[in-house]
């Protein structure tokens, strides 16, 4: 992922807060080792995180992200592990996004009888197109965002996008179960 919740996309490692500069002037940041990924600092570049991570860093960030809610729950870590390698083999295109897999994830989970309201606290919904940073503003029926670089001229709801492209993957991925309403994702 990108943004406040950015991590190697490598090995799902948190980055550090010291911020070193490349040789064309763009800040990249360390990844820390700790019990989840212990090479991490060994094995993984300078980065800034990226839209498309390996099913591996997703499931890390995951399982640290999880920790800092409620105790470690393998039952919930093998289950995460199953519906990510399904996701991401599944993902074409915008679909491949860190944050379209991390909300189908939290979809599937909760279909699963998981509680997955945490995970919203460790998800930043980006524009769809440029992956900025998105603004948001009260609609008729609830809060609206728009992409804050404006890529396009079109005031669409950014929200409604990310959630068909959510709906689209799960669909995809598990046509076998029925296909849930954009609005009843359960952590968008």
């Amino acid at each position: 992922m990108i943004g406040e919740h950015a991590f190697c996309p490598t090995s799902g490692a948190s980055l550090s807060r010291e911020v070193h500069y490349d040789e064309r002037g763009r800040p990249e940041r360390v990844p820390l080792s700790d019990d989840l990924s212990p090479n991490a600092a060994l094995e993984a570049p300078l980065t800034t995180g990226k839209r498309r991570s390996s099913r591996r860093a997703l499931l890390t960030y995951f399982r640290r992200c999880h920790r800092r809610h409620a105790e470690a729950d393998d039952d919930l870590y093998r289950r995460a592990a199953l519906a990510l390698g399904r996701l991401k083999r599944t993902a074409t295109g915008r679909q491949e996004r860190d944050v379209i897999v991390w909300l189908a994830l939290g979809d599937r989970l909760a279909r699963d009888g998981f509680d997955v309201d945490w995970m919203g606290a460790h998800v930043e919904p980006r524009c769809p197109e440029c992956s900025g940073r998105l603004t948001y503003a009260e609609g008729a029926d609830g809060p609206v965002a728009r992409c804050g670089g404006s890529c396009c001229e079109s005031r669409i709801d950014r929200l409604a996008t990310i959630r068909e492209t959510v709906r689209s993957l799960l669909a995809k991925t598990y046509p076998e179960d029925s296909t849930p309403d954009p609005d009843a994702l359960a952590v968008l």
